[in-house]
């Protein structure tokens, strides 16, 4: 089993974002804490009486399910990362009963192009459509999964879905018209120690009649920060939606925290089907740019992923 444990000594800095430094995220002087990969909290999830398992994907094999998942190459991400995913087996396996996304250091400097990642997803046919992978995608229900995030000075994990006709990977219809959920980002530069302790949620979509302007309205849908400066990484936690004709509503730990309307005539984007995606960013428009005081590798674990429908 592949047990790193790490201790981590962060030192007060500030994040390079956009913005007034009112906006900017601060850090803690001189905060340590423990990181053990894979945390020991136990699973007490329970999805509720009136839902009831319709597909999960338990990583109880001996290797990543590729019928269901693809490594996603993408050598020039967007956002302005520094990563690339590779697609290569060591960036994402499986072992002991987790799938592991793994995110490491090509060399010793720290820039763009420097580090390689992983970026899973479920796309019916793979990285282009055109392969055999049967994929899986979701609509409506409730989509949840465990995991262990990463952490970090400028590590951008997300656990989020795209729709299924996304040209991306080998559909008609471009970003953002196909729609985006994100059911679970962390790392944000506005946030208290570069976001590692709050997990927030948020749609893109375009709002224009016909989708003819290809604008991107960003929803969030809300944001949760730990008490007492803990950080996500520090055990699993669910990330969960809950999806339905009329809306979309977000929970940590079986906690709502925020919800969207997509009822609305120009949000058809979410009456369709999506794919999951897991990855880890490095770098980006979200978070600041690592440095020296960024721990390699980065690891994020998940224990599980299910669909339920009522």
């Amino acid at each position: 089993m592949i047990r790193p444990i790490i201790i981590f000594t962060i030192i007060l800095a500030l994040g390079a974002c956009a913005g007034s430094p009112d906006n900017t995220a601060e850090i803690s002087e001189e905060t340590p804490f423990l990181v053990s990969y894979p945390a020991e909290n136990p699973d007490i999830y329970s999805a509720g009486d009136d839902w009831t398992l319709a597909w999960s994907d338990e990583f109880d094999g001996e290797a990543l399910d590729e019928n269901i998942w693809t490594r996603q190459v993408m050598l020039h991400p967007y956002n302005n990362e520094w990563q690339q995913y590779t697609g290569k087996p060591e960036t994402a396996y499986v072992e002991d009963g987790y799938m592991i996304l793994k995110a490491a250091m090509k060399g010793e400097s720290y820039n763009k192009g420097q580090y390689t990642s992983a970026r899973v997803i479920s796309n019916p046919g793979g990285q282009n459509g055109k392969s055999e992978a049967e994929g899986k995608t979701f609509l409506y229900g409730k989509i949840a999964a465990r995991i262990q995030l990463p952490y970090g000075e400028g590590i951008w994990p997300a656990f989020w879905m795209l729709g299924d006709n996304i040209s991306e990977t080998g559909g008609d219809t471009p970003w953002p018209v196909a729609g985006e959920i994100d059911i679970l980002e962390a790392g944000s530069k506005y946030e208290p120690d570069f976001g590692q302790g709050t997990v927030s949620g948020a749609l893109h979509h375009d709002p224009s009649p016909g989708n003819k302007k290809k604008v991107n309205e960003f929803m969030v849908a809300g944001k949760k920060t730990l008490a007492d400066g803990e950080f996500l990484a520090e055990e699993f936690h669910v990330y969960e939606i809950e999806w339905n004709e009329d809306e979309i509503i977000w929970f940590f730990d079986g906690n709502e925290f925020g919800r969207v309307s997509i009822s609305e005539e120009t949000r058809d984007e979410f009456h369709k089907e999506f794919y999951a995606i897991f990855n880890i960013a490095v770098g980006g428009h979200f978070t600041v740019q690592p440095g020296p005081q960024t721990p390699f590798p980065q690891y994020m674990y998940v224990d599980w992923v299910r669909h339920y429908t009522k």
